[in-house]
């Protein structure tokens, strides 16, 4: 801190200490405890003791009579932890929890995995072993994902511990991802995880943004553009309204440094554009106030003194929740000078707008130009440009009017557009819309056995390594057959009725789904090619489908998954959508298979609805050992070649 700066390095809230925020308590049975309401002092955190308004509430209470929503936030850290997505996940779970049944899930940062309420919501941190980068190595992650995840999940991204653990795990629940800014690909372990991201992405129900510009240019985004929502963050304005001890820590503020005054707050990283903002301070009159920490700031306290700044500019590593209100009502104008697109929203901006001070930012392609309205709420300038900064500065700084008018402005425009109650009224609803209606919702999960996950990935990617070369001679003996492609996509549809694309080696003429339609598979069908008949005899035909498997579309063991429409013929002849007969829906409740009892022990050509028994059977006997049987049964079956001539076996 710069001496004599008048602001004394504090901690948000003196409980940050000794490691926990106040208001969270340890506790096996927190669910039973929620009466107990404490606040905790974190900033931005509401402590409202109010309800909704009238509109909000109907816009986000759960059906009368029904259960209550079930929603899972899976973070990275959780506050005390300091950073943008830690205080925006615990204003969504707190604030939510009003209308729905929230709970998080976060990495903890040390080697013991605690339980606790905070700010009555219930927090699991589970054990972590270390990290890599800013990344937890959480390993038991995906175990406590599927244990608590109720009718929503929702992935706070960029975060590779839980897009990771989602797609081990593939928990009951439907996914929302909330993406909070797009991946850091210059650090390798993000590289890595981009495939990851994108298939979870894909996988989602929506994905919530904070702003229309991050959906546009998100190159992570532009395939799933239709499943993007935009829902602006939002501040709880009241602890931003002055109150006579903050004006009095204000003016003596501005007594000590004099004015004009700016002020930044932010990490002192290089994104934020800091060095930027040093030149572009040469030749101006006043004193700056830059609030943060990070790696770069003993080489921002030296450029400072380079410049000739070092009387004119003060460092102040952090600030507690009054000094922080007390240094914005104090300064004349407030400035975020970042030049690169990590900055997605800017939330700094909202609070000094709800303190009525103008915002000096920049024309990022992100949020932080939509949040700051050049000329209606303050000025925004080319990234990087220090001269067009200073003019900025110049310009507000020598203009009090101006300050006033955009000041005024800027609060109004956070007051009906960027408040919490706007935010967590549209998240609850969106909660609500994914979800369904309360009959359909999942209840309580239906638990999957944690080693039937597990076998499923390690012999699916097992699979996969050693079946690599029989790919390319069975593309070649495809081509070769007919000159079609080489692979078959379709619809399916998974747990829960979920859809998702299965490929498989393709064994029947081109587009035979278009000359026949949607037909069961029988013995002697006239689709399948010459090499087909080889691939379906051994079941090679579903290779592909062992991707389907390590991403948790599909298991081993469980029903064959459908086409959507499927049909079948009746004894008399005539068509029987799939949906309308006895046990459809309840093979939903488990994941498809590539295996199970009806193809080991029924013949091929029985009806559907006696598969579908055989189906029902195997979801009320389901287990570990049973799924072993099936499977060792199945490569019996493959090594034999009679896949294609099974059936007359005893169950």
């Amino acid at each position: 801190m710069g001496a004599g700066s008048g602001l004394e390095p504090g901690r948000a809230g003196g409980s940050l200490l000794c490691g926990w925020p106040s208001g969270c308590r340890d506790g096996p049975s927190m669910r039973n405890d929620r009466a107990v309401d404490r606040e905790t002092p974190t900033r931005l955190v509401s402590s409202r003791t109010g309800g909704l308004s009238v509109g909000e509430r109907e816009g986000i209470l759960t059906t009368a009579g029904g259960p209550a929503l079930r929603v899972l936030h899976v973070g990275k850290f959780y506050p005390p932890a300091r950073g943008g997505m830690e205080r925006m996940l615990q204003v969504l779970a707190e604030d939510e929890h009003r209308a729905v049944d929230t709970e998080v899930l976060v990495a903890n940062v040390r080697p013991r995995t605690t339980r606790e309420v905070c700010g009555n919501v219930p927090v699991t941190r589970v054990a972590s072993f270390g990290s890599v980068g800013t990344v937890g190595v959480c390993p038991t992650f995906p175990l406590w994902l599927r244990r608590l995840a109720g009718d929503v999940v929702v992935l706070h991204e960029p975060n590779p511990l839980a897009f990771a653990s989602y797609l081990l795990a593939r928990p009951r629940g439907k996914l929302v991802v909330w993406f909070h800014s797009q991946l850091i690909l210059h650090r390798w372990y993000y590289f890595m995880y981009q495939p990851l991201a994108r298939l979870a992405l894909r996988r989602a129900e929506r994905v919530i943004v904070s702003s229309p510009a991050l959906a546009a240019q998100a190159p992570e985004l532009q395939a799933i553009r239709g499943k993007c929502e935009v829902i602006p963050f939002g501040i709880d304005p009241s602890p931003w309204t002055p109150t006579g001890a903050v004006r009095q820590q204000a003016d003596e503020l501005r007594r000590r440094h004099g004015t004009p005054l700016v002020l930044f707050i932010g990490r002192m990283v290089p994104y934020k554009g800091v060095d930027v903002l040093l030149r572009a301070l040469v030749g101006l009159t006043g004193t700056t106030l830059l609030v943060g920490r990070g790696p770069l700031l003993e080489e921002m306290r030296a450029l400072a003194g380079e410049l000739g700044l070092a009387d004119r500019v003060v460092f102040v590593e952090e600030l507690d929740d009054a000094q922080m209100a007390a240094a914005y009502h104090a300064c004349d104008v407030f400035v975020l000078p970042s030049v690169g697109t990590n900055e997605t929203f800017g939330i700094v901006q909202l609070e000094a707008m709800a303190c009525g001070k103008p915002v000096v930012s920049t024309q990022l392609p992100t949020g932080v130009p939509w949040v700051n309205r050049h000329g209606e709420s303050g000025l925004v300038v080319p990234p990087g440009d220090v001269a067009a900064l200073h003019d900025a500065l110049d310009r507000l700084l020598g203009d009090r009017a101006l300050r006033t008018r955009l000041g005024e402005q800027g609060r109004r425009r956070v007051l009906s557009e960027f408040t919490v109650e706007r935010m967590v009224g549209r998240t609850v609803a969106l909660y609500q819309e994914v979800a369904g209606p309360p009959g359909a919702r999942t209840g309580k999960p239906r638990r999957e056995p944690a080693a039937k996950r597990l076998l499923d990935a390690l012999l699916a990617g097992t699979g996969l390594l050693l079946s690599s070369p029989l790919w390319l001679l069975f593309a070649l003996a495809i081509k070769l057959d007919d000159g079609g492609p080489v692979f078959y996509a379709q619809d399916r549809v998974g747990r829960d009725g979920r859809r998702f694309k299965s490929r498989k080696f393709r064994s029947m003429v081109p587009d035979a789904d278009r000359r026949f339609g949607p037909l069961q598979a029988a013995h002697v069908d006239p689709r399948v090619t010459r090499v087909g008949r080889i691939l379906r005899g051994t079941a090679l035909d579903e290779l592909p489908q062992l991707w389907n498997i390590f991403v948790g579309d599909m298991s081993f063991v469980g029903p064959r998954a459908l086409m959507p429409q499927e049909i079948e013929r009746s004894a008399t002849g005539e068509p029987v959508p799939i949906e309308e007969i006895e046990g459809y829906e309840a093979r939903h409740q488990v994941r498809p298979g590539l295996t199970g009892i009806a193809q080991v022990y029924a013949d091929r050509d029985i009806p559907r609805r006696q598969k579908f028994k055989y189906d029902v059977l195997y979801i009320r006997k389901q287990s570990f050992g049973l799924d072993l049987r099936l499977i060792a049964l199945s490569f019996w079956i493959t090594f034999r070649g009679k896949w294609e001539h099974r059936g007359g076996r005893k169950f």
